[in-house]
């Protein structure tokens, strides 16, 4: 007897799934959200830049600046938004 109604539950489990499947569709908000973050995205990624010179402004003005410091942090930093923007672009670019 527990045996048919364990067979008989998961019968109308897959019966009631199949029947309420639906389409949900994330298209269409996904690529607005695409949208969105494409046209915010060079805005805060000039402003974290700034910030970023900003912070290694020390290295240029003291008496015993190390140029070649502050130099280094903002090419690693322009190095690391580079692959950022081109990883970005790449997954934008694929068709699902």
């Amino acid at each position: 007897m527990k045996n048919l109604k364990l067979k008989f539950s998961s019968f109308a489990l897959s019966i009631f799934s199949l029947t309420s499947a639906q389409s949900i569709n994330l298209r269409g908000p996904a690529q607005q959200l695409a949208n969105e973050i494409k046209g915010i995205f060079p805005y805060v990624a000039v402003s974290i830049f700034i910030v970023v010179i900003f912070v290694n402004l020390g290295h240029f003005v003291k008496d015993n600046g190390d140029w070649k410091k502050g130099v280094t942090n903002i090419v690693i930093f322009a190095a690391i938004l580079g692959a950022v923007v081109g990883l970005v672009n790449y997954v934008g670019n694929i068709s699902l």
